[in-house]
Parts: C-alpha cells; structure tokens; sequence
C-alpha cells in the first residue's frame, strides 16, 4: 500500500456508475453518462450530475437506469442514488482496500453503509492463503497453551492441514483477485 494518498483526480476517477436514459434507450439511442460520485461533495451535487448526463437534448430522463459499473459494488439496474452515493464515499473513508470491500459486501448479498461499518470490525487480514494464516494462528496457539517443555513436541507432530480445514469454518476468507485471500472474523 502506498504511503502517499492519490490525487483528488485519480481517486475521483476509481469507482463509476454509467446511468442512462431509459426513455431514450427503449427507442435506440444511447444517452448517459459515466458519473464517478467521489467528485461531487453532496448528494445534491451528485444527483444534479445524474440528472445533467441523462438529459436528452432538453427533456430530463423520467426514468433512469444504471446500466455499467466500474469498481464499484453493483447495486443493480434501479438503485436509490442517495444509497449509492453515501455507500461509495464510506468505502472510499475505509481503511480496509475497497476491492476487499466490495467482495465482502457481495459475499453478504448486500450493499449498504452498515456493512462497511461490519467489515471494518470484523476485518483480521489478508494473507497468501488460509492455510498460511492458519499455521501462523496455530503456532501462537501452540507457545500460549502448550508446556514450554512440550512445544517443539507439539510442533513436530501437528496437523497443521487438519487444523486450516476446520478453522476456515470459523472465518469469512474471500479470495481477491490477485490471489490472496481476506480474512474476516465472525460477525
């Protein structure tokens, strides 16, 4: 992770929603626009934008669709647009990589605020795999229960695979898309 925030430009540009005129696209043509709502600092300014890149020549859409999202959580074809707005700028506040967030927010069957906030609490990590976080677990495990005299015992003989396969039951882990795996405690 980079120590540096990016630009208001570039992180402005991270996550898009493409909203269409409905209206104009049940008679063949295409009328929207891409709408990053990282660049609007109020609802109403986002709204405003939707509203401007819907317009079909003067007439404003009396229905609009979102028919395209780019690195955002996919809310669907009608979304509430004040969900949709807030729900992008907490994952953008969050600590945690907005690409684990949206597969957590998936992974729940749901989009909203109040799983941001879930994640943030229930968030441990990310790993190479489960099984390496589960070795790592098993080992403090170990030299926390286990007689002093005993551990290197312990050690030789455990069955750390046997241990990563039941342990994964108790943890959310989701694979990302550069191969690692998050990792999240029960909520």
């Amino acid at each position: 992770m980079s120590n540096t925030a990016p630009k208001l430009e570039e992180r402005a540009q991270t996550m898009g929603i493409w909203f269409a005129n409905l209206s104009a696209y049940n008679s063949g043509r295409l009328v929207g626009k891409w709408i990053y709502p990282l660049n609007y600092d109020s609802f109403d300014e986002f709204a405003k934008a939707i509203k401007d890149g819907t317009r079909d020549t003067v007439d404003y859409a009396d229905e609009i669709a979102a028919h395209d999202y780019d690195n955002c959580p996919d809310m669907g074809e009608y979304p509430d647009h004040e969900e949709l707005y807030n729900l992008v700028h907490a994952i953008e506040d969050s600590y945690i990589d907005n690409e684990i967030l949206i597969k957590y927010m998936s992974n729940q069957h749901d989009y909203s605020v109040d799983l941001v906030q879930e994640a943030e609490e229930s968030y441990i990590t990310t790993a190479d795999s489960f099984k390496d976080f589960a070795y790592e677990y098993a080992e403090e495990d170990i030299q926390n229960i286990v007689n002093k005299d005993a551990v290197q015992f312990v050690f030789n003989n455990f069955d750390y695979d046997g241990y990563a396969r039941d342990l994964e039951h108790s943890f959310t882990v989701l694979e990302l898309d550069n191969y690692d795996v998050a990792i999240f405690r029960p909520y």
